[in-house]
C-alpha cells in the first residue's frame, strides 16, 4: 500500500511539472488570456485530477481490511448433485480431532455481517460463496474461529471483527477488547494500529498542494461506489471508536435505514432458487442456506467426495490460522482429515448474496451451546 501512495505523489507530480512546463504562470502572473492557453490549463489540472482520483481509488481498495467482491465468488458447480442426504453434525470442542470421512454432511454455521449498511438476510435468499480477502482478512477469520472454538459468545467477537473492518486501531479499542485480541491474534496486533483511512487522506492533502484539487471530502464524492464507501465509513467510525457504548448498542447506531424502500430483512421468495453448489476445493462441495442470516442459525451443506485433496501445512500457513504442528502437518494415505483441519478452511469462507443487497457474510461452524440470535 506504500507504494501506491507514493505513486500517488509522484504521478501528481509528474502531471504537475507537464502542466506548468506547457503552461508557465509564475506566482504573482496573471491567468492566460487567450481561450486556448486557458483550455490547455485547464486540461492539465483534469489530467492530474483524474490521475490522482485513480491512484486514490486503488489505494482505498487495497488497503481496505476486508475487501468483499463478488466477482470472486466460486463458479457453480459443474455436477449435479441432487441425491444429497445429509448427516447432522452436533458439533463440540471434544470433536476437533474426529475424522470426517466422504459423505454428505449439514453443518451449522453462524453468519457474522460484515457490513452495516445494508440489509439483513432472511431465511431463504440465495448465496454463492467466496474466500475472504483484504489486508486484514486473516485476522478477521483468525479472530473468530479461535474465538468461536474457545467458547466466546458470538456478539462481543463481532463487535471486535467490526472495529477491524472500521479500520479503527486498536489502541483505540476498549481494554477488555484489546485483551481478547492479544489472546486470540497476538501475531495480527502489530499490524491492527495503523489507520489507513488518515493515511488515504494524507496522501491526499500532500498531491493537493501539486494542483487546484478539491477538499478531500469533495474528491471522494467523485469517486462513485468507493468514494461512497469511505464516506460510510467515516460515519460509521465515530461509532465504532467510542468505547463508552456497549456492544449491544451498535446496530441499533450503524445500521442505517434502508434508503430503497424495501423491509430491513429481506426473505427468500417464491421465485427465488436456492443457493449454487460450490466446489471449495479440489473434491468438496458445499452450498449455503439462510435460515437466520447475520448472528444467526445457518447451514451450510457439504458434500466430500472420496477423491478430496486434504488441507496440508501449505493450506493452513495460507489461512493465516496457527494452530500445533500435529494438526497442520501432511496426514497419511490412509487417515481422513478431522473436523478442525476442515473447518479451519470453512471459517475462511465469505457468502455473498445472489442478486439481493443483502449482507455479506463469513461462516463460522457453530460449536455447542454457544449462544446465538434466535
Amino acid at each position: 500500500m506504500t507504494r501506491i501512495f507514493k505513486a500517488v505523489l509522484v504521478s501528481a507530480v509528474i502531471l504537475s511539472a507537464a502542466f506548468w512546463t506547457t503552461n508557465p504562470t509564475d506566482a504573482g502572473k496573471k491567468q492566460p488570456a487567450d481561450p486556448l492557453s486557458r483550455a490547455l490549463q485547464e486540461g492539465g489540472l483534469k489530467q492530474l485530477e483524474a490521475e490522482v482520483v485513480r491512484r486514490l481509488g486503488e489505494a482505498i481498495e487495497v488497503g481496505a481490511p476486508l475487501r468483499l467482491d463478488q466477482r470472486t465468488a466460486y463458479p457453480p458447480a459443474t455436477i449435479s448433485i441432487d441425491d444429497f442426504q445429509p448427516k447432522a453434525l452436533e458439533l463440540s470442542p471434544e470433536d476437533v480431532n474426529r475424522p470426517l470421512e466422504p459423505g454428505d454432511y449439514s453443518i451449522p454455521v453462524i453468519g457474522f455481517c460484515t457490513k452495516w449498511s445494508l440489509h439483513y438476510p432472511g431465511r431463504g435468499l440465495p448465496y454463492k460463496l467466496a474466500r475472504l480477502q483484504g489486508r486484514q482478512a486473516e485476522a478477521v477469520g483468525a479472530l473468530l474461529w479461535r474465538g468461536m472454538l474457545q467458547g466466546l459468545q458470538p456478539f462481543g467477537l463481532h463487535m471486535i471483527a467490526w472495529r477491524i473492518q472500521g479500520g479503527v486501531p486498536i489502541s483505540r479499542w476498549r481494554p477488555r477488547e484489546r485483551e481478547v485480541a492479544h489472546r486470540l491474534i497476538p501475531e495480527y496486533e502489530g499490524a491492527l494500529e495503523g489507520d489507513f483511512l488518515e493515511q488515504t487522506r494524507e496522501t491526499y492533502d500532500k498531491a493537493r498542494t501539486l494542483g487546484k484539487l478539491p477538499p478531500y471530502e469533495t474528491m471522494l464524492g467523485k469517486m462513485g461506489s468507493v468514494g461512497q464507501a469511505v464516506l460510510d465509513l467515516q460515519r460509521a467510525r465515530g461509532v465504532l471508536a467510542n468505547q463508552t457504548l456497549a456492544a449491544e448498542r451498535m446496530p441499533d447506531l450503524l445500521y442505517g435505514r434502508p434508503r430503497d424502500g424495501l423491509p430491513r430483512t429481506l426473505t427468500g421468495g417464491p421465485n427465488d432458487p436456492p443457493s449454487a453448489w460450490h466446489e471449495i476445493r479440489p473434491g468438496v462441495f458445499a452450498r449455503l442456506t439462510i435460515v437466520q442470516g447475520n448472528l444467526g442459525r445457518n447451514t451450510l451443506d457439504v458434500r466430500v467426495m472420496p477423491n478430496a485433496r486434504k488441507p496440508s501445512a501449505a493450506d493452513h500457513s495460507r489461512s493465516g490460522f496457527i494452530r500445533p504442528v500435529a494438526l497442520t502437518a501432511e496426514l497419511s494415505e490412509d487417515v481422513y482429515p478431522t473436523l478442525e483441519q476442515w473447518f479451519i478452511y470453512v471459517s475462511g469462507l465469505i457468502a455473498y448474496p445472489e442478486g439481493r443487497p443483502a449482507q455479506a457474510l463469513i461462516l463460522m461452524p457453530r460449536w455447542g451451546s454457544i449462544g446465538i440470535r434466535g
